[in-house]
């Protein structure tokens, strides 16, 4: 039988490193997120909540992610209603954030921008899932049309007050750049860690996920097929986690890795798996 991962699975955290501690902060608050602990090499932030979502954290000697490198694409923030990405993006509007695009996916609504060093963001809301464009074979129908900015902006209420993003808000998604779209790739998130294909897009990106949503992690060849990994001292991605739902999907998983030949480590009962662009993905269940 298939191996699948837990489909009651979610996404916990994104680890970011960075060059400017404080620059970063700084606009990471000014978007609408809330300092959880912060020490003086890293800052652990929540998005309406005590719940870590995006960690900063300052090395020595970090030099810029080079261009056309493997990495993060964007990581993805959801917020809970259509009403909510009004409030969210009329805010970042009224204070002048650098929001560079957004766009109408058939199953999301999104707006994109890049933080201070360049790493991609996206924040979004899902329409129902009934509304999704579902084909025989369980692939979802994607795309990027031009967004109903009107409609999204009809619902924005002034008067709400701005405390940050609101409650429920959590990591929605990964979206990586990595070197091809390959066997090595279909193997590892497929085959290994149990993600199901959800979407092929032009054989350019593949969208991967659990328990049917549209994508829990994506991987595109958009940087170029071949592109090589950045330094490992490098902005950008270091780590991101998955939160499964018992122990028992938990140990599920490890020995999945184990038949597969996927190598992993423990630390205190979570599992550290590395990616193919040698970041850490790490398992966990909810305390």
């Amino acid at each position: 039988m298939t191996f699948k991962l837990d489909p009651k699975m979610t996404l916990g955290y994104v680890q970011l490193r960075v060059q400017s501690l404080e620059n970063q902060k700084a606009f990471y608050k000014l978007l609408g997120f809330t300092i959880i602990q912060e020490s003086a090499t890293e800052i652990i932030f929540g998005s309406g909540s005590t719940t870590p979502v995006l960690i900063l954290t300052a090395e020595e000697d970090v030099v810029p992610r080079p261009s056309r490198t493997t990495g993060l694409f964007h990581f993805a923030i959801l917020v809970p209603s259509r009403e909510d990405l009004a409030h969210v993006i009329g805010n970042l509007l009224e204070i002048g954030a650098p929001i560079s695009g957004a766009g109408d996916h058939l199953y999301s609504e999104a707006f994109y921008l890049s933080d201070s060093e360049g790493n991609g963001i996206e924040i979004y809301r899902d329409l129902p899932r009934n509304e999704w464009q579902v084909e025989l074979d369980g692939q979802v129908n994607t795309a990027t049309e031009p967004i109903d900015f009107q409609g999204i902006m009809a619902l924005y209420n002034p008067e709400r007050a701005w405390i940050g993003f609101p409650t429920g808000t959590i990591l929605g998604h990964i979206h990586l750049n990595v070197t091809n779209l390959d066997d090595a790739i279909s193997h590892f998130y497929l085959e290994a860690v149990g993600l199901d294909l959800m979407t092929n897009f032009m054989d350019s990106a593949f969208f991967m996920s659990a328990g049917g949503y549209h994508h829990h992690i994506a991987a595109n060849i958009w940087q170029g097929v071949g592109a090589p990994l950045p330094p490992k001292i490098a902005t950008g991605l270091m780590s991101f986690s998955l939160i499964l739902s018992s122990t028992d999907e938990l140990n599920k998983l490890k020995q999945n890795l184990l038949a597969q030949n996927v190598s992993f480590s423990e630390v205190e009962g979570d599992l550290f798996v590395k990616d193919l662009n040698n970041n850490d993905m790490i398992f966990y269940t909810q305390a």
